[in-house]
């Protein structure tokens, strides 16, 4: 990369990163909002929206992470 110096190289290979991590971040959200969509029951512990085959217990459902 000839012409340029180490600071505006790093200072572009940054920009890049961030850029990268922005366009991750929006996929996992809108994988996320897919998902909510999807769900029909709620957590009875967190209350966080789930999918009722994604439950352990149709009577007492509970996600994964209050498991």
């Amino acid at each position: 990369m000839g012409g340029f110096t180490d600071e505006e190289i790093a200072a572009e290979m940054k920009r890049r990163d961030d850029a990268i991590k922005l366009e991750e971040e929006a996929r996992k959200a809108a994988k996320r909002h897919a998902d909510l969509q999807q769900a029909d029951t709620r957590c009875l512990h967190c209350g966080n929206p789930m999918r009722s085959w994604d439950a352990t217990d149709l009577e007492n459902p509970l996600c994964d992470t209050c498991l």
